[in-house]
């Protein structure tokens, strides 16, 4: 031998024993992850145990009769009581690990620590039948030369077929490679023929093979199973997936349908001001009345109301484009509230009287001041106070409150005695176009932004809003502004 090959044989041989021995020790972890799972390794090993029980169960059945035709292959060597003990004790504990096995199988929970007490279970179940049925080593030994070689037979091939069930755990994998070596080798080396030493090393042999068969079964079984594990997360993030785009699928279609009944009602609120505009503005300029100045005075004042309603909706929709934006900015001052809601009742007073409705407001006389934007406050008021009278029968109340809550939040809102609104409606009352009232108020709805706007300012003064209604019992709107906004009554301020 060339002497670099020489000197390069010791190296040889210290990489095979390093290979070896990262190779047992990376067996050796794989058997440890299928006994004591991480939680990230919980659901590999609960699918190892799924497979082990779906090739094992219908094996255990069918054992007591394997054992009663191996007992009965023994018959010309081995006496009728020995071969009855055996038969009659794996059949015992075939009946006893079935029972044990259905227990197990109760076990519901998914979490690192149950799944590790199953894997156990059934690894010792399995330990303590394969000990029992492989125990025909010792029982069914004789001198005779064929009884030995049907008896490492039997044996060989239970290691082959057992093997190819337990490869997908690891554990009972290796507990059945170990304990078949056991009694297939160890019988066969203890006897003192010529022939039990050479069957010993057939059985040793064939131990090896079955070894490098088992390391290969059970890694196949591993990737195909995280396979499957990553193919069933694909699965379920694509159904997922679906059920998201049918949802934004919807969304998108209630907000296109809503956007198309918001352009009609806005097409029908914009004309209706602006037909008025144009209509009675020309009479004025062609001077149909001749002198009569108090009709002129009477269209001129139609003119202004149709200018005052038109530039309110102009108004309404800026200031949710400037929400919707983010752009809403406030300014921030004094506001009297008792005051604002005053003009707004004032305001609305005429229209609700008209409407057989009583209009009141209730709140202290020494309210508090509070630190807000004005108009943003009067847009709240003005809305609810608006939707409140349009929604409310002849003969019902409407009622403007305002009050400082037990916390030092202050309450600001209207409620009516009206229809209500539905309970499906409460969740999308507030979004933009949003439109919850009943079918018989059709020709009273506006465009829907009124509850938007209350819903923007609110927020945008760091407050929130709270609805309360039933169908047929009326509604309560009611924005609450943080204790920071309250400032004071006038008297509290006066005296400071």
């Amino acid at each position: 031998m060339p002497p670099a090959e020489r000197r390069s044989l010791p190296d040889k041989i210290g990489h095979a024993a390093t290979a070896t021995g990262q190779a047992l020790h990376s067996a050796w972890d794989t058997i440890e992850a299928s006994l004591l799972p991480s939680a990230q390794t919980a659901w590999h090993t609960e699918a190892q145990l799924r497979v082990h029980r779906n090739g094992s169960r219908s094996s255990m059945m069918t054992m007591p009769a394997a054992a009663f035709l191996v007992a009965l292959a023994f018959r010309p060597w081995v006496d009728f009581n020995t071969r009855l003990l055996w038969w009659a004790g794996v059949t015992a504990l075939c009946l006893a690990i079935g029972y044990c096995n259905t227990r197990i199988d109760r076990m519901t929970g998914h979490d690192a620590g149950t799944v590790s007490r199953k894997s156990i279970y059934v690894t010792l179940l399995s330990v303590v039948f394969l000990t029992a049925w492989c125990s025909m080593g010792i029982f069914f030994w004789t001198s005779e030369p064929v009884a030995q070689m049907l008896l490492v037979l039997i044996l060989a091939c239970s290691m082959a077929g057992t093997i190819v069930v337990c490869a997908s755990h690891p554990a009972i994998a290796a507990s059945t490679l170990f304990i078949h070596a056991a009694f297939l080798i160890g019988c066969t080396a203890l006897g003192g023929s010529e022939l039990d030493h050479l069957l010993a090393a057939l059985s040793a042999i064939f131990t090896v093979l079955m070894a490098g068969q088992l390391i290969a079964l059970t890694a196949g079984v591993n990737q195909l199973l995280a396979l499957e594990h990553e193919r069933t997360g694909l699965v379920q993030n694509l159904r997922a997936a679906k059920r998201e785009s049918d949802m934004e699928r919807g969304r998108a279609q209630l907000a296109g349908r809503a956007k198309s009944q918001f352009l009609s009602h806005m097409n029908h609120e914009l004309r209706t001001p602006m037909n008025a505009i144009l209509g009675f503005s020309e009479i004025i300029q062609a001077k149909s009345f001749g002198s009569d100045v108090d009709k002129y005075a009477e269209y001129a004042a139609i003119i202004h109301d149709s200018g005052e309603h038109l530039l309110s909706l102009i108004d309404g929709m800026l200031d949710l484009a400037k929400i919707d934006a983010g752009r809403l900015s406030l300014r921030e001052t004094e506001v009297d509230v008792a005051r604002l809601i005053g003009d707004a009742i004032e305001a609305e007073n005429e229209i609700a009287r008209q409407a057989r409705i009583t209009l009141t407001g209730k709140y202290a006389r020494e309210l508090p001041r509070v630190f807000a934007d004005e108009r943003g406050l009067r847009q709240i008021v003005v809305n609810l106070l608006s939707n409140a009278i349009k929604f409310t029968q002849a003969e019902g109340h409407v009622t403007v409150f305002a009050h400082v809550e037990p916390d030092g939040s202050f309450a600001l809102g209207v409620a009516d005695t009206g229809i209500g609104i539905a309970r499906e409606d409460k969740d999308h009352i507030f979004e933009r176009f949003g439109r919850g009232r009943h079918e018989v108020t059709e020709q009273l709805k506006g465009v829907g932004l009124g509850l938007a706007v209350v819903k923007g300012f609110a927020e945008a003064h760091d407050g929130k809003v709270l609805l309360e209604s039933e169908i047929g019992d009326g509604t309560c709107v009611t924005v609450l502004l943080p204790k920071n906004r309250v400032l004071g009554s006038p008297a509290q301020r006066l005296a400071g």
